[in-house]
């Protein structure tokens, strides 16, 4: 390959437009099964004290459901539980907060 056909092609990162993932869990959806995987051992195995084998089964089923209910594109489902700030215009007289005198 000559010097002038090289400079024809650009290296481009093969990760570029993809979504980041560990493995084959994405990674939008690492935080929310992991949240449940510890609620489920804090329930399961502390409070109820039932097993591992009754853990891995809840937990499995708890993070298979929020990986169906909420698919790929998760803020579409959370984004119906985040109130909506409620605005208000409000007019307070400036308080100076430190001393008036300068040394």
């Amino acid at each position: 390959m000559s010097d002038s056909e090289s400079r024809l092609y650009c290296p481009v990162n093969p990760s570029l437009g993809r979504q980041p993932s560990l493995g084959p869990i994405p990674a939008n959806l690492l935080a929310p099964s992991g949240g449940i995987f510890v609620g489920f051992y804090i329930l399961i195995e502390v409070l109820l004290g039932l097993g591992f084998v009754p853990f891995l089964l809840l937990s499995t089923w708890g993070i298979s459901t929020w990986w169906v209910v909420v698919g790929e594109k998760t803020w579409l489902f959370t984004h119906k539980f985040v109130p909506v700030p409620d605005w208000k215009r409000g007019h307070v007289p400036y308080q100076r907060h430190l001393p008036n005198h300068h040394e």
